[in-house]
């Protein structure tokens, strides 16, 4: 079995953090690191994980300046994270991120063959039943999968009257999915999606086994509060263009009270949504506890 560490960067309240790092507890990593992306480390009790604080004498140890954009201070504290690797791999995620299936992840790297730099976990996109408690965290009943054309022309139109223009590859959040890089490998630039050298990608397999389960909306008050800040901070700079369309139609909402509306319109499927997911495989069941 593969030895491996998990790294992300945060602005999430304590108990968010300790489901994350609950959950890579049980998943078998050596080390658990979260640079939290404010001025003062939280204080609770975190499994022996490692919070630290990404403030004003952080950067200033790392002898960089504090980036300007989210994406770049994300790259910087995972290029850290990565010269300091002990492990044989660093696995690159969020905070709102969690492998999902059944078998071990340390097992799915160790047999990853050895010209292969890095492993790929395609992400499945959290979503509710119309039955759902919106107030509830983590409750989601299902995960969306991601699909290419034609259905992806189609399809979001359809199962999302209004809101069709606002889906990628049938999600809200990311298709990427998320990676972890082989530790010792030279002159690698560690991203967020995937890593590469000199511009191009390293050489990477895609798990078949285990998935990337992204809580794209924790739950309503979690959606509101994160479009909320980023619509205040602006500092999410890399935004592709139909996550900049949610925001602005976030925005809109917003400012008409029409939070909730919105959030049941894209992250909540009715019996029927969940029916032609369902039958065209795009859809599956949380079987799991994170």
């Amino acid at each position: 079995m593969a030895k491996f560490e998990v790294v992300a960067m945060a602005l999430a309240p304590e108990r968010h953090i300790s489901t994350f790092v609950a959950h890579y507890r049980r998943r078998g990593a050596d080390r658990i690191r979260v640079f939290f992306d404010g001025e003062t480390a939280l204080a609770g009790d975190f499994e022996g994980a490692e919070v630290i604080a990404c403030d004003e004498g952080f950067w200033r140890d790392l002898g960089v300046s504090r980036p300007e954009s989210v994406e770049d201070r994300q790259r910087a504290v995972y290029d850290l994270a990565y010269r300091q690797t002990a492990s044989d791999w660093l696995l690159v995620v969020d905070i709102d991120e969690f492998i999902l299936g059944e078998g071990s992840i340390g097992d799915l790297l160790a047999s990853t063959a050895s010209d292969r730099e890095s492993v790929i976990f395609r992400t499945v996109e959290a979503v509710y039943s119309d039955q759902h408690d919106l107030s509830q965290e983590y409750g989601a009943a299902f995960f969306r999968r991601s699909y290419g054309r034609p259905f992806s022309s189609v399809l979001p139109y359809l199962l999302y009257p209004g809101c069709g223009g606002f889906f990628t590859q049938g999600l809200l959040g990311h298709d990427m999915g998320k990676h972890a890089v082989r530790a010792g490998l030279s002159g690698v630039e560690i991203c967020i999606h995937e890593s590469k050298r000199g511009g191009a990608p390293l050489s990477a397999a895609v798990a078949k086994t285990l998935l990337l389960a992204h809580y794209d909306a924790i739950s309503l008050e979690q959606w509101r509060g994160k479009w909320d800040r980023r619509l205040a901070v602006q500092d999410t700079w890399e935004m592709g263009r139909k996550r900049r369309l949610q925001s602005a139609l976030y925005d809109r909402a917003r400012r008409l009270g029409a939070e909730a509306e919105l959030f049941r319109r894209i992250y909540v499927v009715s019996g029927f949504q969940t029916f032609v997911l369902r039958c065209l495989n795009l859809i599956i069941p949380n079987n799991q506890t994170i």
